[in-house]
């Protein structure tokens, strides 16, 4: 195989990450907080959750996991999820959520200053697995702008902002989805291929000669966990386990950091705020 062209081993790069991550966390005094709802038990999402917290006990954030009974209802896990913002940094919700739960709804009534997967319309951060693969090609030295990019799903925490966000570094984005014909027809033309469609046996990797980030998440009748791409060897393909899911991982805790630094900063702007107006209670505004 030709020289690659993401050359750095994802658990190295990872586990380097996580090194600055605990630096910067321990500038901060306190620990940055993340506060994990669950609603049911899932058997993945446990699983998921289980490694969330190891990564934050890994680099010093304060883990907070509430877990939820299936007979709680939208107005209440709402109500919960209110009540809990203002004593956490950070706050995420574990999907999927049962049926009967609005997930829309419940995306909703999370703070965007908080929101570090990204649900919210207006979170202040971008979803993590997205983030996580585009730092990761940054990191190689991989420029976005002018490359084809072929992209199989558009989810909502995937495809769908990923496309956005690659559009922002100049790519040329094509997004297929269930509704796209021939859709094989567009992997001639790419530069690269994403795929996050969730099903194994998905993308067939035999005749691809470009880079294949396999996004996919799913478990084989064994219960295997495997991605969208067979046939790899041979080919540039991230692995599962051991790729996207750690890049995912990683961009969380760099989003859990930068909502605590955010608030940090917002604290000594409002201290700096006060003391300019120290002696003037009388006529400053601020205390109208």
């Amino acid at each position: 195989m030709a020289t690659k062209t993401f050359s750095i081993d994802i658990k190295e790069f990872c586990e380097v990450q996580k090194e600055v991550i605990k630096d910067m966390i321990a500038t901060f005094g306190n620990p940055p907080t993340l506060a994990v709802i669950q609603v049911g038990d899932d058997e993945a999402s446990n699983r998921y959750i289980k490694h969330k917290r190891s990564d934050c006990e890994e680099v010093g954030i304060t883990f907070e996991w509430y877990h939820f009974d299936n007979t709680i209802t939208t107005e209440q896990l709402i109500q919960e999820i209110t009540d809990l913002l203002p004593y956490v940094d950070a706050m995420l919700v574990q999907m999927p959520l049962p049926q009967h739960i609005d997930a829309t709804a419940v995306k909703m009534a999370l703070d965007p200053s908080k929101d570090v997967d990204g649900f919210h319309p207006l979170s202040h951060f971008d979803p993590c697995t997205p983030l996580g693969i585009i730092q990761y090609c940054q990191m190689n030295g991989y420029d976005f702008s002018g490359k084809n990019v072929v992209i199989f799903g558009r989810s909502d925490i995937v495809g769908k902002p990923l496309a956005r966000m690659l559009t922002d570094l100049d790519a040329t984005v094509t997004l297929c989805h269930s509704k796209t014909r021939n859709e094989w027809n567009h992997i001639p033309n790419a530069d690269l291929i994403v795929s996050a469609v969730g099903q194994a046996g998905f993308l067939n990797c035999y005749s691809i000669h470009i880079p294949v980030i396999d996004a996919g998440i799913n478990f084989d009748e064994n219960g295997k966990l495997v991605g969208d791409c067979y046939n790899t060897e041979n080919r540039e393909v991230t692995p599962v386990p051991g790729g996207v899911g750690l890049l995912t991982r990683l961009a969380l805790l760099q989003n859990v950091c930068t909502a605590r630094y955010t608030e940090l900063l917002a604290e000594v702007a409002k201290i700096d705020a006060e003391m300019e107006c120290g002696g003037c209670e009388a006529i400053c505004d601020c205390n109208q």
